[in-house]
């Protein structure tokens, strides 16, 4: 006699569950959770975050003032647009510059650009293009973010928490859209606060920090001299949270010239450096491929700039 079906006591199958609520049930091995990786071209830098800013992710930049923020989200831009992708750059601090951008790389010729007049307009165009599947969203920064409230009223109109308020409700209605592909970058600021309350304050309250994916960190480290002049800093990046990989808590010094950005030659040469294939004793450095020592870092530097199928041939065995 053929054993009686077990009644099934489960109330919704697995589909109907999907069709009810409207979304798609998957194994978390689907492809619809994985994600790109857009790379800043700096080694030590995409080898902290492990590969790049996360696509379908939202990376938080902060720090303080003149520490390179900017900078650096160019950077991924310029990866982006090498990439034949397309970047969209919204400036609510009103301090776009062409000229500087295109000394940074970027091509602002094909680059997207925004300027909104309030909070609310930015984040609905920030969720526009989420939804078109923008490739990389900067921005600049939610420091500059005023809400239509506040902006419409006089300038003695000052309620309490009117920044945190736009920017806590504001995040969570664009995580929907992260599933369509892009990668969402917002700038910051590190600031000063009065009373017993941590330095590390950031105007737009706590909750930005509870939605991002990834913090990174950007601070001077000291300064390059050469012939006794100031010429550039170190710019120290700190992967201070991540939910999308790299070596959270840990740390890269990039040198930034003040003429030029990142010097891209002493950035390979210190990553060569740490992996053993450039070595050092002392003022002299022992380059691969080359017989002689050179004396001083500016030495070798020059030698690369001269040579540049031995720099090529750096960059590939440093893994680029």
């Amino acid at each position: 006699m053929p054993r009686k079906k077990k009644e099934d006591t489960t109330p919704l199958s697995l589909r109907e569950l999907g069709t009810k609520y409207g979304g798609v049930l998957n194994v978390g091995s689907s492809d619809d959770f994985q994600y790109e990786r857009i790379s800043f071209g700096i080694p030590a830098l995409d080898k902290l975050l492990g590969g790049g800013i996360p696509k379908k992710r939202l990376t938080l930049l902060t720090g303080q003032s003149n520490a390179g923020k900017s900078y650096l989200a160019s950077q991924a831009v310029v990866n982006v647009q090498k990439a034949g992708g397309t970047a969209v750059w919204l400036d609510s601090e009103m301090s776009w510059d062409s000229d500087w951008m295109k000394k940074c790389g970027v091509d602002t010729d094909s680059i997207l650009l925004s300027q909104p007049l309030t909070g609310e307009e930015a984040f609905n165009t920030v969720r526009d293009l989420m939804i078109d599947g923008v490739d990389l969203i900067v921005l600049d920064s939610i420091a500059g973010l005023v809400p239509s409230a506040v902006h419409e009223e006089d300038f003695s109109y000052n309620p309490m928490a009117w920044q945190a308020r736009l920017v806590n409700t504001s995040l969570p209605r664009l995580f929907p859209h992260f599933k369509h592909g892009s990668a969402l970058i917002i700038i910051n600021q590190v600031r000063s606060s009065m009373g017993p309350v941590s330095l590390d304050a950031m105007p737009g309250g706590v909750g930005q920090v509870f939605f991002s994916h990834m913090i990174l960190q950007a601070k001077r480290s000291g300064w390059i001299e050469e012939n006794k002049e100031k010429v550039g800093f170190d710019i120290e990046v700190r992967l201070r949270k991540t939910k999308a990989g790299g070596m959270p808590f840990d740390s890269c010094t990039i040198p930034f010239r003040l003429d030029g950005g990142f010097d891209m030659i002493e950035t390979w040469i210190r990553e060569a450096l740490d992996i053993g294939i450039v070595k050092q004793a002392g003022p002299w450095y022992e380059l691969p491929e080359v017989s002689e020592k050179l004396m001083g870092l500016n030495n070798v530097k020059t030698f690369y700039i001269d040579n540049p199928d031995k720099f090529n041939s750096l960059k590939e065995m440093v893994g680029g």
